[in-house]
């Protein structure tokens, strides 16, 4: 898929899935998003019992996309867009609002962390295509975006019930701060 754009390379992806379960991360430096590809790894075998694909979004140059994949361990398809193309469509289509901020290194911003799980092409019959999704607003009290994210595990409950036609599991969702994200690196 490289030489597609990130635009084709999310189409694509959407249209061959049942379920797309999509994460926004900031860059392989992060220790909360290396932490929450983890999870999102760790979630790959119950998306893909339903059809379902899982993708890794960074406006990081690619060249850091080794680094991310070995910190993380998450083995999944990964989308580089250095220019942020895909944050207006994902405004546009689903109401995402996915955070832009300035860092060195970031041509056109960082984009911050957001969640977006979808019905896919395949399972769409014109029903909403969104089944959850969440993005972070950056503050002081969140470390600039870094911390008080949603557990993946969570969401995907929520969205697998919706995509079945139940009810959400979880009302609220649990967030990992940062004893949370240093206890997971160190005893998991």
């Amino acid at each position: 898929m490289a030489s597609q754009t990130p635009i084709a390379e999310f189409d694509s992806l959407l249209s061959d899935s049942e379920v797309l379960f999509v994460v926004f991360y900031r860059g392989h430096w992060c220790p909360f998003c290396q932490a929450w590809l983890r999870d999102l790894q760790a979630m790959s075998p119950s998306v893909a019992s339903m059809g379902g694909k899982i993708v890794a979004i960074t406006a990081q140059p690619a060249e850091f996309l080794s680094q991310m994949r070995e910190r993380s361990g998450y083995s999944g398809d990964a989308i580089v867009d250095t220019e942020n193309t895909l944050v207006p469509l994902m405004k546009e289509r689903y109401g995402l609002e996915v955070a832009i901020t300035e860092r060195a290194g970031y041509a056109h911003g960082m984009a911050q962390p957001a969640v977006l799980v979808l019905r896919g092409g395949k399972a769409s019959g014109g029903k909403e295509p969104v089944l959850e999704k969440w993005a972070i607003v950056p503050s002081t009290m969140n470390i600039g975006g870094a911390k008080d994210r949603p557990e993946l595990q969570q969401v995907w409950e929520n969205a697998r019930a919706q995509f079945q036609g139940q009810a959400k599991v979880h009302q609220q969702y649990t967030t990992k701060g940062f004893l949370g994200m240093l206890w997971g690196k160190v005893f998991g």
